[in-house]
């Protein structure tokens, strides 16, 4: 490798230089740094074309691969390198990632000459800014030493880049040395490393999955990677939230709809619920907790739930219940307010008037007669815990559902007659509004059945039947 450098140098003492600023303009003048040079160049492209030859003709024929760095914003490259950290080979994981290489030809090139011209393309292309300022570094290969030296170099590199082009960025960076996170990636369709941070998210916090994160940007990976405090990976700087109502905002949002002021806070942090980013906010004033989710584009409630209020009132009242024997029991429920009057303190609190998919029951708890009440309103689902004696709200939450065109009952019709169980030989049926979808459940003879229904067209998403022993 040292003689053909020599000859290279020889032959065309500064080409090599004019082939890295050229990579870097692309013909668009686009500016990088290194560390070796800040000026700028403009080749022509007829010493573009006879250099690129010259290194094709001077690499040599064959070049294992010893290490793989990915690089991903939504664009996703990786350059494949030999033991010298030369490019071998520059591929491609997605639409925008072929948008971003364009007509470069990066073998041959050192590394840094090859992130620094993708990086500048990026940055070109609008793909990193303030508003979107997170970047995934990945490296992959047997030497475990050698993979972490190169990724806090590059880390350092682009972080450097970014200052220079007056962008506070946040770089994920990681080494990866896990055969099973390739077949994920293989399996998901996305880059190793893009497929090795979802399942460091998916083993910290139990309620995401793969599916339900696999078509995340980085930038939005990189805030729950902070709001989860994943320690597994290497994070520079902080994931801009800039894009977002931000952390205040969803904290006054939450506030005003809770009619408190000065809670006492004890979360108020990023999260991804159902396809949408958003912000948790949990706070309780006066034994009353509180938990909201606010979107986090548009700050608009998601959903609110209110918990553990009990007034004097119903405390006593609870005492009273509890110390009642059969003989008066009946002067007690005389004094209890109607499933009528339950239903109207529970739309007048939620500020409706016209609501669907009604459920009210009644309940005893703990020395209180309660009323549970579910209905649906526009776009969203609510519950109430009504206390029957005092006709306080108890607790209510309230659920962000979509369009809702079908009942309870059609939907549990359609489990029926998918699963050809006659009604009259189910039992134990339960049917739950879940977000977008209906949850049906039942049994028939020795099988039980759970049923996912899209609660606008009808459509049955997932199904399953098992023995029930």
């Amino acid at each position: 490798m040292n003689e053909i450098k020599e000859a290279f140098t020889k032959i065309t003492p500064d080409c090599l230089d004019d082939i890295k600023e050229e990579l870097k303009t692309r013909d668009e003048n686009i500016v990088i740094e290194t560390k070796k040079k800040k000026k700028r160049y403009l080749l022509t492209l007829p010493i573009v074309a006879v250099c690129a030859a010259m290194v094709f003709m001077l690499w040599p024929a064959t070049h294992s691969i010893q290490t793989v760095v990915g690089l991903d914003v939504n664009p996703s490259v990786e350059l494949n390198l030999d033991d010298d950290y030369k490019i071998v080979e520059v591929k491609t994981n997605n639409e925008d990632g072929k948008k971003i290489v364009g007509n470069m030809d990066l073998k041959g090139s050192d590394i840094e000459v090859g992130v620094n011209a993708l990086i500048g393309a990026m940055l070109k292309e609008g793909y990193i800014d303030e508003l979107k300022n997170s970047l995934l570094i990945s490296v992959t290969g047997e030497n475990e030493q050698e993979n972490e030296k190169l990724r806090q170099q590059l880390s350092l590199n682009i972080d450097e880049l970014l200052k220079a082009s007056d962008i506070n960025g946040s770089i994920v960076s990681q080494t990866i040395n896990d055969q099973n996170v390739e077949n994920l990636a293989k399996q998901y369709q996305i880059s190793v490393g893009k497929a090795e941070i979802i399942q460091q998210l998916v083993s910290k916090n139990p309620l995401y999955t793969f599916d339900s994160l696999k078509n995340l940007s980085i930038h939005e990976l990189n805030l729950l990677l902070q709001s989860n405090q994943v320690e597994q990976v290497s994070i520079t700087g902080h994931a801009s939230e800039s894009g977002y109502i931000g952390k205040d905002k969803a904290q006054s949002i939450a506030f005003n709809d809770a009619q408190v002021s000065q809670p006492t806070v004890q979360k108020v942090e990023m999260d991804y619920d159902d396809g949408v980013m958003v912000y948790e906010v949990e706070f309780y004033k006066d034994q009353v907790e509180y938990d909201y989710e606010i979107n986090a584009l548009n700050g608009e409630i998601i959903k609110s739930e209110k918990d553990g209020e009990r007034t004097s009132q119903s405390a006593s009242s609870s005492n009273q219940s509890s110390n009642q024997n059969s003989s008066n029991s009946s002067q007690t429920s005389t004094q209890q307010i109607s499933q009528d009057q339950a239903k109207s303190i529970a739309k007048k609190h939620a500020g409706v008037q016209s609501v669907s998919q009604e459920k009210i029951h009644k309940d005893y708890d703990d020395g209180v007669y309660k009323f549970e009440y579910e209905f649906v309103s526009g776009d969203y689902k609510y519950e109430y815990e009504i206390n029957a004696m005092t006709s306080t709200v108890m607790k209510h939450e309230k659920e962000y559902v979509g369009t809702v065109k079908l009942t309870q009952n059609e939907a549990k019709q359609k489990a029926f007659s998918h699963a050809n169980v006659s009604s009259s030989n189910a039992y134990d049926v339960e049917v739950e509004l879940d977000h977008q979808y209906y949850e049906v459940s039942f049994k028939s003879g020795q099988y039980e059945y759970e049923y996912k229904i899209n609660a606008s067209d009808g459509s049955i998403v997932a199904h399953e039947k098992d023995y029930d022993d």
